[in-house]
C-alpha cells in the first residue's frame, strides 16, 4: 500500500534527502545515541534515540516529510515503519549518516565543528 505516493519502507539517496530538506523543509532525524551526536551528526537534524522515538512523535510536524538517517539499517527501517504507522510521510536514507557524509553533506560535532 502506498502512502502519499510513497511506499512504506521507501528510501532515497543522500543527495535527494538534502534537496528535500533544503527545498521542501523535510524534517531530518539523526537516529542514534548521544555519543553519536557528539562524535558527528547530520547538521540540522534532530537527534532521536531509537528507544525514545515514540516519545518524539508529538514534536514532529505531520505536514512535512520525515527523513530518517541512521547508523544501522534495521533500526532505521524500524523507525521509518513506526513513523509511517503514525501517519507520517517518511523515507530513510540509503546508507544513513555515512552516505550523507560521503556525499559531501555536512556532518558536525556537538561543538559545531565538521566531523
Amino acid at each position: 500500500m502506498s502512502f502519499w505516493g510513497h511506499k512504506p519502507g521507501a528510501t532515497m539517496d543522500a543527495d535527494t534527502a538534502a534537496r528535500e530538506a533544503a527545498d521542501n523543509g523535510a524534517q531530518l532525524i539523526d537516529l542514534g545515541e548521544p555519543s553519536d551526536w557528539f562524535a558527528g551528526h547530520v547538521d540540522g537534524a534532530r537527534l532521536v534515540e531509537p528507544e525514545l522515538l515514540d516519545m518524539e512523535l508529538a514534536k514532529l510536524a505531520k505536514d512535512k516529510r520525515v527523513i530518517v538517517l541512521g547508523r544501522n539499517p534495521e533500526r532505521s527501517a524500524a523507525a521509518a515503519s513506526l513513523l509511517h504507522q503514525h501517519g507520517f510521510d517518511v523515507c530513510s536514507v540509503e546508507g544513513g549518516v555515512s552516505a550523507w557524509k560521503a556525499a559531501g553533506h555536512p556532518v558536525v560535532k556537538a561543538d559545531g565543528r565538521r566531523a
